[in-house]
């Protein structure tokens, strides 16, 4: 089998400009891409080429549109991109509030207002589906990995030769509801083991650990956080996404880097008011240069 076929893949040779969390923002990912010097066939006159750290869709305006341009520039060879949980909630056939644009429906955000958003159709969901089903869970060369959430050499392994991400899921799904089945633990216990144990979780979502006092995340009570693994971690510098910098905290260090810059929220801001200068932000983190450009122009070293 070709390792173009398996979940872990080999990373694009050459300087790079490695995109965060889009989140159906369509015309920000367009004015991110020209300032990034793509031209509309997105071609660089360096022969730049472009990463997607997952999450192409959900929450904002247009997530049909992120999901064309990112076919386009794959089968282009101009792009790779790794799956994000909410590409995996679309392929499993878990319905969120996020993605009810994936099924014909409305999103309410939790006032009760409507979120706009393209729906998708019969033709847009099979090609959805099929751009999803063929992306890796990581990417990797000798000085550079991407993965959407989490880095886990253990996890990785488990994932490198295998080449379907629901069976990969599955198996160990099942798996772990086996050996749940003969102890007795309660349900955060549980649900921390799915979390934490299965590959395609894991590498997507994070880990995850009981937290010593409820959490309020959107609006919904928690009783587990996210665990910041980038601390421990020791190897090749390692890109990704999910951990959305909207506190203006940055997420890891020299070993490793998160590009979310909370675009995903931008919706909220629009509703506020805003038309420009957003503190939610979508950027690319250029390599080997490590400099951060964000979709309006500004650009900062790392």
């Amino acid at each position: 089998m070709p390792p173009s076929s398996f979940l872990v893949r080999p990373l694009f040779a050459g300087p790079l400009d490695i995109v965060g969390d889009v989140h159906g923002e369509i015309d920000t990912l367009r004015s991110l891409l020209r300032n990034l010097g793509y031209n509309h066939e997105g071609i660089h006159p360096q022969g730049r080429r472009l990463i997607f750290l997952g999450d192409l869709t959900d929450r904002g305006p247009d997530s049909p549109a992120v999901i064309e341009l990112v076919r386009e520039l794959i089968a282009a060879g101009q792009a790779q991109s790794v799956l994000g949980n909410h590409d995996l909630n679309i392929l499993l056939g878990h319905t969120k509030p996020e993605n009810k644009w994936f099924f014909g429906k409305e999103y309410h955000d939790d006032q009760g207002a409507v979120v706009p958003q393209m729906l998708a159709d019969d033709g847009c969901r099979e090609r959805v589906c099929d751009l999803f089903r063929s992306l890796p869970i990581a990417l990797e060369r000798d000085d550079l990995r991407i993965v959407h959430a989490c880095w886990n050499d253990a996890m990785i392994d488990l994932a490198r030769t295998e080449n379907d991400v629901c069976r990969l899921y599955e198996q160990h799904r099942e798996r772990i509801a086996g050996e749940l089945a003969t102890l007795k633990l309660d349900p955060l216990a549980g649900e921390l083991q799915h979390q934490n144990d299965n590959p395609v979780k894991l590498l997507t979502s994070g880990s995850e650990e009981k937290s010593d006092t409820p959490i309020n995340s959107g609006g919904k009570i928690r009783y587990e956080r996210r665990v910041p693994w980038w601390n421990d971690y020791n190897g090749p510098f390692c890109v990704f996404g999910h951990y959305s910098i909207s506190d203006g905290q940055p997420r890891g260090n020299s070993s490793a880097f998160c590009v979310d810059f909370g675009v995903g929220q931008r919706w909220k801001e629009r509703r506020g008011g805003k038309a420009s200068g957003f503190n939610s932000k979508l950027a690319a983190l250029r390599f080997p240069e490590r400099e951060i450009v964000f979709d309006e122009g500004e650009v900062r070293k790392l």
